[in-house]
């Protein structure tokens, strides 16, 4: 089993482990439901979680990891920026749409950018077509981030191994 059915078996494995998690029966019957499912949609959908193989997907997963604690941290940032916008007496909300391009060229780097923006309270990414975001912010101070640092497009950006 090389390359291609590496990465099946791969896959097949994790969706495996996740239906029994979920599941939380281990009867025959269950067990061979979730070899099923997940025989089918390993079949289906393989190159979609694992699109290339080698170390780069290692790589890429350490790096993943190693970003959760950093958009945890955001999450809680931007929680308490809106807490604090909707207690304060004077509710300093200015909600707009903000339009950028990002040079993000993959589809797995621009839809975990699109789901973090979401994810950050405060910003809802509206549509994304190709390079082109489109996000409701709560307030203008919460596109400086996405327009200007590009803090988050720099690391989805380093996980992904993109060049900008």
């Amino acid at each position: 089993m090389k390359g291609g059915g590496t990465r099946i078996a791969v896959v097949f494995a994790i969706l495996f482990t996740f239906w029994v998690l979920l599941s939380g029966y281990f009867d025959a019957f269950h067990l061979t439901a979730g070899i099923i499912c997940a025989g089918i949609v390993t079949i289906l959908s393989h190159d979609l979680l694992m699109p290339d193989a080698g170390d780069r997907i290692l790589r890429k997963t350490a790096r993943f990891i190693g970003y959760i604690p950093w958009l945890l941290l955001a999450i809680l940032r931007g929680g308490l920026d809106v807490a604090y916008r909707v207690l304060h007496p004077a509710m300093p909300i200015n909600p707009c749409i903000v339009t950028f391009e990002t040079p993000l060229h993959g589809d797995l780097a621009r839809t975990t950018l699109a789901n973090s923006i979401t994810l950050t309270p405060g910003t809802v990414t509206v549509d994304v077509e190709g390079g082109r975001f489109v996000v409701h912010v709560l307030a203008p101070e919460f596109a400086y981030g996405l327009t200007k640092e590009e803090t988050m497009q720099k690391r989805v950006s380093a996980i992904f191994e993109e060049d900008r």
